[in-house]
């Protein structure tokens, strides 16, 4: 691994009119303090059929979208033997039409708990990781039934509802009382379209909310954009990276085939968030055989390192206690990366 320390060039810019979507105080970042070449090597997991991976305490988790079979395939980050297969297809009890992880999880003293939501049954519901693996069934701890507003993202902030949903020319955020079973505040819009692009979901990001549930980070796919918020969007930190922004006016004039896909997903820590930068046109994102970088960033939005990737990975995931990166290639081969020397 190589390692290239550069000066850091930092533009920050307090917005006091929206000026498309650069909003809040916007940090134009140039270049990264730091730059690390990483080689991996191929794991030997053959789930088939995978579409993302994610690590969840020591266990990483191949999830299928299709509901062919079960759609998490769970593997030991210890040994990388498989652990068994969970959330079987179909109505029944324990059964999901389709399963959505969104990032939220927690561990109390004896077991690792997921958030995972079914969006056609409209449930929220507790997956008992632990409990689950020891018992070789899926093990569902509680359920929440959602309204048909809490479409989108969700998120559990003590007994609060964060719903965060992309519309057709607009990305709003509501908030919903779990206990009282009602909406707390109007729906606040985190960013309009003013060119009204009707069914071009303009706004597309990969989300992720803090382990303590005090900010959401959010990099964007069709902007070259980060943003790091407070759950009310009140408190917001863009930061535009290598360049100003792009307009959304120059997003409607671009073909959607010719439109840059910027950011996949995200992956955050107790002090870090690590997002991965594609920078491919969409036509091509999921098969290119360029490298890409995994940019690390406090939740300051202060720029960190990057990471360079040469393997042609379209998603990512990080393992905390053996100090891996994960990603998953379109092929759906899984390579490591040791990144132990920086983190």
């Amino acid at each position: 691994m190589k390692s290239l320390i550069c000066p850091i060039i930092i533009l920050i810019i307090i917005s006091c009119t929206q000026q498309d979507i650069m909003i809040g105080r916007n940090i134009l970042i140039k270049e990264f303090p730091q730059e690390i070449n990483l080689s991996g090597e191929k794991l030997d997991i053959t789930s088939i059929g995978v579409n993302n991976i994610f690590v969840v305490d020591t266990f990483l988790i191949c999830y299928k979208a299709m509901g062919l079979d079960e759609f998490f395939d769970i593997y030991s980050t210890n040994t990388y033997q498989s652990l068994g297969k969970f959330l079987s297809p179909g109505r029944g009890p324990n059964e999901f039409l389709n399963a959505t992880y969104m990032g939220q999880h927690f561990k109390d003293s004896s077991n690792t708990y997921m958030w995972i939501k079914d969006e056609a049954l409209m449930k929220l519901t507790l997956f008992n990781l632990t409990e689950s693996v020891k018992q070789q069934k899926t093990i569902i701890d509680s359920c929440i039934y959602l309204s048909n507003s809490c479409i989108g993202n969700n998120y559990i902030i003590g007994d609060t509802l964060i719903s965060i949903v992309n519309s057709s020319s607009d990305l709003f955020l509501s908030s919903y009382n779990l206990q009282k079973d009602s909406p707390l505040e109007q729906p606040i819009i985190m960013f309009r379209d003013p060119l009204k692009n009707i069914q071009e979901y303009i706004f597309g990001m990969n989300i992720q909310i803090h382990p303590n549930r005090t900010k959401f980070i959010s990099a964007m796919s069709n902007f070259n954009q980060i943003n790091i918020f407070s759950p009310n969007f009140t408190d917001i930190t863009t930061l535009s990276i290598y360049k100003p922004t792009i307009s959304i006016k120059e997003i409607s004039l671009t073909p959607d085939i010719e439109r840059i896909r910027y950011y996949s997903n995200v992956f955050v820590t107790n002090s870090s968030i690590y997002a991965l930068y594609i920078n491919k046109p969409t036509s091509i994102w999921r098969e290119h055989e360029k490298s890409i970088e995994i940019q690390e960033f406090t939740w300051n939005g202060t720029p960190v390192r990057k990471f360079t990737i040469p393997n042609d990975i379209i998603y990512f995931t990080l393992d905390q206690k053996h100090k891996y990166i994960y990603g998953f290639k379109d092929n759906e081969e899984i390579y490591k990366y040791d990144i132990s020397n920086y983190i």
